[in-house]
């Protein structure tokens, strides 16, 4: 297909003479159209579901999820591979980026390096074990470096997650396509926009998702947390004066005697045991807390 026929590339009606718009009139039609970003995600939650499970499956057996992309989609993985350690205190390696370019790319643009397919073969080859799950984010669909990894994961005989605001991307053959039907962008061609945008929500859901089925998130509170900061250390008080029905006073001093590990505090103060007891419990339940609290 031609990239001037291309969803992305296409012009938005909604927009037109968009540099001559008043201010709010440009804040309202981006407003709008970044409810159509969330629209598709929404129109996306089959394939979303069918992804959570393969990156569930492949934590289950101890693979990395791999997250690759060009510029801005690249910038994405890279951003919620970051978060996910201090967020849910995942292994280190667990969730991994590449981005086209390389570490500079992160900060600036490399240009061409989207546009090297034997690089992105290369990458991927370089750090994937069988038992990892690559999920290739691109916009348009078309990206080389993004296409030949996906296309060296398929003979490598790793499972794959394609997301992309363009129909052709299923014809890549990825093991789950998610399909963001996102459209003409406010600004002909900058897929940081909306599609940018959808990239971002399905990145989240994927990670937060998996993080809630395999125990590393009780109810709605965020158990598995880093506390490395006084911000952090106060949520994680207030985090066990919810999940143990505490008082403030005492999940902190809970709080101090476990190093401000919101699981190990809630089970002490829920159970009545000590630290080493609550630990040897929640390693039993493979780190879940509603299951060492037999809920």
């Amino acid at each position: 297909m031609s990239p001037l026929l291309m969803e992305t590339e296409a012009l938005n009606t909604n927009s037109q003479n968009f540099d001559k718009l008043p201010l709010d009139k440009m804040a309202e039609v981006m407003c709008s159209e970044n409810f159509v970003a969330v629209s598709a995600v929404q129109k996306a939650k089959k394939e979303i579901i069918k992804a959570v499970k393969l990156v569930e499956e492949t934590y289950n057996t101890n693979g990395k999820i791999i997250f690759m992309g060009a510029g801005t989609s690249g910038r994405l993985g890279i951003l919620e591979a970051a978060e996910c350690p201090p967020t849910f205190s995942t292994p280190k390696n667990l969730f991994t980026a590449l981005i086209a370019g390389g570490n500079k790319a992160v900060f600036e643009s490399v240009e061409g390096a989207e546009d090297n397919a034997a690089q992105g073969a290369k990458d991927f080859l370089k750090i994937s074990r069988k038992k990892d799950l690559l999920i290739a984010i691109a916009s348009s669909g078309t990206t080389p470096y993004v296409l030949s990894a996906l296309s060296a994961a398929k003979k490598h005989g790793n499972k794959t997650v394609f997301i992309s605001s363009n129909k052709t991307a299923k014809k890549a053959g990825a093991t789950v396509t998610i399909y963001l039907n996102t459209g003409a962008e406010v600004i002909s061609g900058s897929t940081r926009l909306k599609a940018g945008t959808a990239q971002k929500l399905v990145l989240n859901m994927l990670t937060t998702m998996t993080m809630a089925r395999i125990g590393k998130i009780y109810k709605n509170y965020m158990v598995d947390l880093q506390a490395k900061n006084e911000k952090l250390k106060n949520r994680a008080i207030r985090l066990i004066t919810l999940a143990a029905n505490i008082n403030f006073e005492k999940a902190k001093k809970y709080a101090v005697k476990t190093n401000f590990n919101v699981k190990e505090a809630v089970v002490m103060a829920k159970l009545k045991v000590n630290r080493k007891r609550a630990k040897e419990i929640l390693k039993k339940q493979k780190g879940s807390l509603r299951g060492a609290l037999h809920e």
